[in-house]
């Protein structure tokens, strides 16, 4: 299974209705739905068994999407939810847009995701080992410079409903941290520090219980926002090229424009003669 398959600690502790990572991924789909000017491009790191693609191929002016992992196995999984269905040659898109899926870490500097306008980390950073998450902003906000990053990561102060777990267990066998609210917000002003370009807002989802609202939600959102146009590369020295592997594409067709009716005059006197 892979590493973000499972939704949490499991069966024991709070249950949500829509499971909750159901209610990250509508979160996050909802947020890229309401941008303007629209999501064109967008990249999904830590993409996984490939869940949240279906959710990506729904924004209506998406071009080109991308889903990176490190992990092979999990990108063969992704296939099922990358590949179009004899629904998309039917009716086709607005418009014409190439899903791709890559090999490669989020720490890796490839030119090809310079020109994105948001890249989504569902559940990723707190599978980062401290090295890499240190090398984390560098790439991604201060070489890729996206409209949007959006980041979700479990709040540790939630911790204590799961009576599974104890004070200093994580929800998941692979998680090198866990952060409260005020260590994720730290990390946050952390990155906005050393890339003034952006600024962010924190939410969260997965409501607690009524009598325990100060524990805050079971997964806090960060949505990272680029301040201006122009955009400034950090890395001038780092010599680019293409980092990520290509592991397959496909190409879903843009729907045909209906052909215009041609209103012609029609003298019913001489059809009727």
């Amino acid at each position: 299974m892979s590493k973000k398959a499972q939704d949490d600690v499991g069966d024991s502790g709070p249950r949500f209705s829509p499971p909750l990572y159901l209610q990250r991924y509508e979160y996050v789909q909802n947020y890229l739905f309401k941008t303007n000017p629209p999501i064109i491009k967008v990249a999904d790191f830590g993409c996984a068994e490939g869940r949240f693609i279906r959710y990506l191929k729904k924004l209506p002016f998406a071009e080109e999407i991308s889903a990176i992992d490190l992990e092979k196995q999990a990108l063969d999984e992704c296939v099922y939810k990358a590949e179009p269905i004899a629904w998309d040659f039917m009716f086709g898109r607005h418009r014409p847009m190439k899903l791709s899926l890559f090999e490669g870490s989020v720490i890796d500097a490839d030119d090809r995701f310079k020109d994105l306008d948001a890249i989504t980390c569902i559940e990723l950073i707190e599978h980062l080992h401290q090295d890499v998450l240190e090398r984390f902003p560098k790439n991604v906000f201060g070489f890729m410079q996206p409209r949007f990053v959006i980041i979700t990561t479990p709040n540790k102060e939630y911790n204590v409903l799961f009576p599974q777990l104890k004070e200093t267990d994580f929800r998941h066998w692979d998680h090198k941290f866990e952060w409260t609210r005020k260590e994720f917000q730290a990390w946050c002003e952390s990155v906005i520090t050393e890339y003034p370009l952006y600024s962010y807002t924190l939410d969260g989802v997965g409501e607690p219980p009524i009598d325990r609202s100060a524990l805050g939600h079971c997964s806090q959102i960060a949505i990272f926002t680029r301040q201006t146009i122009e955009k400034t590369s950090n890395i001038a020295s780092l010599l680019i090229n293409h980092k990520y592997k290509l592991f397959n594409f496909y190409n879903y067709p843009q729907r045909s424009a209906p052909a215009e009716e041609k209103l012609e005059f029609v003298n019913w006197d001489e059809v009727l003669a």
